[in-house]
């Protein structure tokens, strides 16, 4: 007898320890609540706070609906009545979500229509719902909430590999595993409903278990993915916004080519790669410039030299380096070029400009260079200011001409200079 009593205690003791250990579901399940208010509140009081887009609120009130959905389950036994709404607030959790990223990537989100992820909805919620009308019993109800949810879920997770950033965003990538995860617990779930001759094994505590928790870790990622996709947009915006700045101080922005500043920058780079005494320096501008803006305004004065600026970038080579100084003013530094092929180069840009007058006859857009061949130990700009005397030059023999100057700045020679073929007024 004692042996009997005591083969028969340790299975009594197992179950009575299991029975300790087993989880209070109603506890657990206010453990959810109280996890996703939270989760949803730190989204709330960060889209009140700080910079978000268009789609974030749609996420946030994605987690508060769940939220409640989830807090009116803990009254669907007092109040049976708050079952129907209840169950419509879990399933609209993959359509509202998905709803927040089309507006999100509203330039490149999914193209089927936004309509029929309300309509797939519907038709989820529907079918609960008549199960549940008809009184079905608990694995008729759970099998039809499940298949609801499986649908959604597989068609939330396609949807968002249709997001053009999709290849790119680690945070659109775990957002569809995590959809397929859920999916295949409502899979299994529909499946335990399905094909088990208890009824009531669709409601069993493991399988409600494991619903409950995809749920609820469904929702803490989306927290996760939805300030992690906010943070890649404001980053990416700061980078464009970084490149526009950048843009703005470095280039000319009515011809874009490098200003002033920048062109010294990019020609002092230049020259460090190339050998001394072997760069030519052109300085150039429109001849009667203030006749032009005078006679036809100064949009068209803004338009001739948007042209220049065009033929001068036309007629260089890639590592030749130009600029406007300033006014009417420009600069072009050509590496390890000799004055004949600068020569040459300021006949190309002249050549271009002749197919792109803007007044041909009343107000013909002409040029005049000042050419120097750099000295081994010379800046670009004691360069440029010899150029600029060689300008000066080429004006005083009657401008539309290139001029070359050698010799020191303060001792000037103008040697070769040669007409470029278009006359201004």
């Amino acid at each position: 007898m004692k042996g009997d009593c005591a083969q028969h205690a340790v299975p009594e003791n197992s179950a009575a320890l299991y029975s300790t250990m087993a989880l209070h579901l109603p506890t657990l399940l206010y453990a959810c609540i109280a996890v996703l208010a939270m989760s949803a509140g730190v989204m709330t009081l960060f889209g009140a706070t700080q910079r978000s887009y268009r789609g974030f609120w749609w996420w946030a009130a994605a987690q508060w609906l769940l939220t409640l959905g989830l807090l009116l389950q803990t009254q669907r036994d007092q109040y049976p009545s708050v079952l129907p709404l209840s169950n419509l607030l879990l399933l609209q959790w993959p359509i509202v979500v998905l709803g927040g990223m089309r507006r999100f990537y509203s330039r490149g989100g999914p193209q089927l229509h936004a309509m029929t992820d309300w309509m797939l909805l519907a038709l989820a919620y529907l079918l609960w719902l008549a199960t549940w009308a008809s009184h079905g019993d608990v694995a008729a109800r759970v099998a039809a909430f499940a298949a609801g949810a499986l649908m959604l879920d597989i068609y939330g997770a396609t949807m968002l590999t249709r997001i053009a950033d999709f290849k790119t965003s680690s945070a659109l990538k775990a957002l569809a595993a995590t959809e397929l995860l859920a999916a295949c617990v409502q899979a299994v779930r529909l499946v335990r409903a399905g094909f088990a001759n208890d009824p009531a094994i669709g409601g069993s505590n493991d399988v409600l278990l494991a619903g409950g928790l995809v749920v609820v870790v469904s929702a803490l990622v989306m927290v996760y993915l939805a300030l992690l996709l906010n943070y890649e947009r404001t980053e990416r915006n700061l980078r464009a916004m970084h490149r526009k700045l950048r843009f703005l101080a470095d280039m000319d922005v009515l011809t874009r080519v490098p200003n002033r500043r920048h062109f010294h920058e990019l020609a002092a780079q230049a020259l460090a790669t190339s050998q001394p005494g072997t760069s030519t320096v052109m300085m150039f501008d429109i001849d009667h410039f203030k006749r032009i803006n005078d006679l036809l305004g100064h949009a068209n004065g803004d338009e001739a030299l948007r042209q220049v600026a065009h033929c001068v970038r036309d007629a260089l080579r890639e590592q030749d380096v130009a600029g406007r100084l300033g006014g009417d003013e420009f600069a072009v530094l050509l590496p390890e070029t000799s004055v004949n092929d600068a020569m040459a180069a300021a006949s190309r840009i002249v050549s271009r400009l002749g197919d792109r007058q803007i007044a041909p006859r009343s107000a013909p857009v002409s040029l005049s260079f000042g050419v120097v061949l750099m000295k081994a130990d010379e800046t670009i700009a004691e360069a440029l200011n010899r150029a600029d005397q060689a300008l000066y030059e080429a004006k005083r023999q009657g401008r539309s001409r290139a001029v070359v100057a050698i010799g020191a700045e303060d001792k000037p020679v103008f040697g070769e200079s040669r007409q470029l073929g278009l006359t201004g007024f």
